[in-house]
């Protein structure tokens, strides 16, 4: 429906009447009329550029350039999911709806991965999202003009940055025709990201924990401050004690387990040993690790990963979690929220799965309870059944629990 004649042709305004009406509208090429006769639309994408898009109501299928932009499109609106960027394990995808292991995967690239064009076009894409966790570079906008050249998709540029989240969200929420659930999901992330930087923010230096992030199998890769990978770090509080040079892309600085030694970090977070390949169990058990601080205090914490890593890859939503466990770990008398809850709730709003308290305990490991508090959740006596089947007694059950290792 045509609320104002402003789009219109003034002479054909004027003699506007039935079909001629549709006449006039058709021959005006204004954006109004392109959204009825074409079901299309123009917007300008958060590189600048002019992008002639599918109409919200005609939209049904999407993709995107990266696990990250997946991320934006899950937590939105699944459906219009034309395949997966990721291969989920299956313990990520216990932690998801169903209808996820039946996605195809159409490849990524990010990683300097490929993206089956010829897929796109089969499948009817209408639309790829290229979403970048930082500043849109010149690289960006130059492999989403690629990609629409070779497809003849449009490709649409999305600033991810994690302070342009919300923002973020609002706009693919336009596109997508899902404007209510993209304002309530901007505005608890905003909640949330000011939750958390007011509360570690007036901080001092000298009061910050030393936290070491052990990346890799080894544990021997890591991030410094200035790589998008270690920002969840910056913002819930933490002072990393990497001291090295960042790689750029997908990051990962090598680094020698005598410079960690030194640094002397007060609390590790690993990668897991199942889903990532990680080094959590190793810093825990072996000898050459057994001289740090973390280590010796039972503070050396396995990073939640499932359905996505709670603190970067991909650099996206899935970190607004992984702030809230990192501030609630490493100053629980400041950010005092109690995390079962809180992660039973970012999974309901953003990952559309309503998790048990068991699901729950057992992403957060032996981060829960936060150090010096009493816990309010217990495993079921199944949970510890289950443990104990993968070899885990009573006694380590309960001491994993309470972060004694």
């Amino acid at each position: 429906m045509i609320s104002h004649p402003k789009n219109m042709c003034r002479r054909q305004f004027a003699a506007l009447g039935g079909v001629a009406l549709l006449s006039a509208l058709a021959g005006c090429r204004s954006e109004a009329g392109d959204e009825v006769f074409r079901g299309t639309r123009t917007i300008t994408d958060h590189a600048g550029r002019e992008v002639s898009i599918p109409t919200a109501s005609t939209i049904e299928r999407v993709y995107f350039t990266s696990p990250l932009g997946q991320v934006f499109i899950f937590s939105l609106k699944p459906e219009v999911q034309a395949g997966t960027g990721i291969s989920f394990t299956k313990q990520e995808l216990e932690m998801m709806p169903d209808y996820m292991a039946g996605l195809p995967n159409l490849g990524s690239l990010s990683g300097n991965g490929e993206i089956d064009r010829e897929e796109l076009i089969a499948r009817d894409v209408q639309i790829v999202f290229s979403v970048s966790g930082i500043s849109l570079t010149a690289a960006n906008i130059s492999d989403a003009e690629k990609l629409q050249d070779q497809t003849g998709i449009p490709v649409v540029l999305v600033d991810g940055s994690f302070d342009r989240i919300a923002t973020a969200y609002r706009f693919l929420g336009d596109i997508l025709g899902v404007q209510d659930r993209a304002e309530d999901l901007a505005g608890y992330l905003e909640k949330i990201y000011a939750e958390v930087t007011a509360t570690v923010g007036g901080l001092s230096e000298d009061r910050k924990t030393k936290v070491y992030y052990a990346e890799g199998p080894l544990g021997l890769q890591t991030e410094p401050d200035e790589s998008q990978h270690a920002l969840s770090f910056a913002v819930a509080g933490a002072k990393n004690v990497a001291a090295v040079e960042a790689n750029q892309g997908l990051g990962m600085s090598n680094v020698s387990l005598e410079q960690v030694v030194a640094w002397d970090p007060e609390v590790i977070v690993a990668w897991d040993d199942v889903i990532r390949g990680g080094a959590d169990e190793i810093i825990r058990t072996k000898e050459t690790w057994a001289t740090i601080s973390a280590v010796k205090n039972g503070r050396v914490y396995t990073m939640p990963n499932s359905p996505f890593a709670w603190l970067d890859r991909p650099p996206g939503v899935n970190r607004f979690i992984g702030i809230q466990w990192l501030a609630n770990v490493l100053y629980p008398d400041l950010y005092d929220v109690d995390m079962v809850e809180a992660t039973q709730e970012f999974y309901r709003r953003m990952y559309w799965i309503e998790l048990s308290d068991d699901q729950a305990l057992e992403l957060l490991g032996n981060s829960y309870p936060a150090p010096g508090k009493t816990a309010k959740y217990t495993p079921s006596q199944e949970a510890q059944q289950a443990d104990a089947e993968n070899g885990l007694s009573a006694d380590e059950l309960a001491q994993r629990r309470q972060g004694v290792d």
